[in-house]
């Protein structure tokens, strides 16, 4: 059997990143940046008071310091006035600092205090303390200088990012393109969930599982449901939706069955097959349809799940413009809560959550292939290596957290 890290880098080698666009900025999130964000302004865009309260020459101030004011500065205003020895001119938070001053002497820290702050300004104040040179002041570029790379191509944007690109004058970005992902689920026992079930029938939960989590990772779902198990049908099928997808995903058909239609009908395609040591999920195919890149699953649910996690994610990550990530990056450190037993010679990767005491299995089942209710419990992948019998409470483990858009 082939290792896990091994099928790891045999999937992401199927990524080439897709088309790339410009997009208005307020459609950006969750895509990913097609160049590098340069800086068109700085943040601070100018130098600017932290605070509501009076600019001031530093040196000048102490506790019974009489200043004149100036000038009255409101946010979004300017001021063309400088500030010179024993003036002082009325600021608000954001607000420019005007020429000569180096500080802003807080409201709170006059006389008088916020009556100082009524709709009149005051003719002049009294200061109750000292000010350093710079205190409440924001210089300009402190945060993000003017032509500096703010953000590097490969960048998910989140909310944050689009806050900072729209500070840095940003009205439109490039990014690579939203992924189109067709779903395919096979075998004749899938039946519409919702419907009665005939003997020998379960409900098609993978499709909905699937699209759920290509969903979750901001891309296009195009599901297409076949329930045959005719060879001719289904590589019909499968090209037609080869031509509108960025990538296909299927699920089940791949094992060791004699109606296997997914793995009997694709071996002679170019599609590899494979046994992988892990548990579960041990059935694995990957290969191109028509250039199409193509990931098939197995057909049990948590099996799919974890397949996704480990394999299908990274894959959609990268071909949407992400540097792809070294397998031991996408994991991090935990500390199991309880104790649980592992079968040896495959890694298992557990369904599991953060309990009272540190990690334990979200199912008491353990990772059951087919343990699809318990999964919403789940929170990462708690993996025991092939070679360990028992994981003990308190044992430093290796888990897997679900990567969110």
């Amino acid at each position: 059997m082939k290792t896990v890290e091994e099928h790891y880098r045999d999937v992401l080698a199927l990524a080439a990143p897709v088309e790339d666009m410009t997009v208005e900025l307020a459609q950006a999130q969750h895509l990913v940046l097609a160049e590098d964000a340069v800086a068109h302004n700085a943040i601070p865009p100018f130098t600017n008071s932290a605070m509501d309260g009076f600019a001031v020459r530093a040196a000048d101030v102490r506790p019974g310091t009489v200043l004149r004011v100036i000038d009255d500065i409101p946010a979004g205003g300017f001021s063309h006035l400088r500030v010179t020895e024993g003036t002082t001119s009325r600021i608000m938070t954001g607000a420019p600092l005007p020429a000569g001053a180096d500080a802003v002497l807080k409201v709170e820290d006059t006389e008088g205090q916020m009556a100082n702050m009524r709709a009149t300004s005051p003719s002049s104040i009294v200061a109750c303390s000292e000010v350093a040179s710079g205190a409440n002041v924001r210089h300009v570029g402190e945060d993000i200088a003017s032509g500096a790379v703010a953000f590097r191509s490969g960048t998910r944007i989140n909310p944050a990012h689009v806050a900072a690109l729209a500070a840095l004058g940003y009205g439109t970005v490039r990014v690579y393109r939203r992924l189109r992902i067709g779903i395919i689920a096979t075998g004749q026992e899938l039946t519409t969930p919702g419907q009665p079930l005939e003997q020998g029938r379960i409900p098609d939960s993978n499709s909905y599982l699937v699209a759920g989590l290509c969903q979750d990772a901001n891309t296009t779902v195009i599901p297409v449901s076949l329930h045959s198990d005719d060879h001719l049908k289904f590589i019909s099928q499968l090209e037609r939706v080869a031509t509108k997808c960025d990538l296909i995903i299927t699920t089940g058909g791949i094992s060791a069955g004699a109606f296997d239609v997914v793995k009997a009908a694709l071996s002679s395609t170019g599609v590899t097959f494979a046994k992988v040591a892990m548990q579960p999920g041990k059935p694995q195919g990957w290969g191109t349809i028509n250039g199409t890149p193509i990931v098939c699953l197995p057909g049990n649910p948590v099996s799919v799940f974890v397949s996704f996690h480990l394999f299908v994610l990274p894959l959609i990550r990268t071909m949407q413009g992400e540097s792809g990530k070294r397998f031991a990056d996408l994991f991090t450190i935990g500390q199991a809560g309880v104790s649980w037993r592992h079968k040896t010679g495959r890694d298992q990767f557990l369904p599991a959550m953060l309990g009272e005491n540190g990690v334990e299995p979200a199912a008491i089942g353990g990772s059951g292939s087919h343990l699809v209710g318990s999964l919403p419990k789940a929170q990462f992948l708690a993996v025991t290596p092939a070679n360990v019998e028992r994981i003990n409470v308190g044992d430093v483990i290796s888990v897997l957290p679900f990567m969110l858009i």
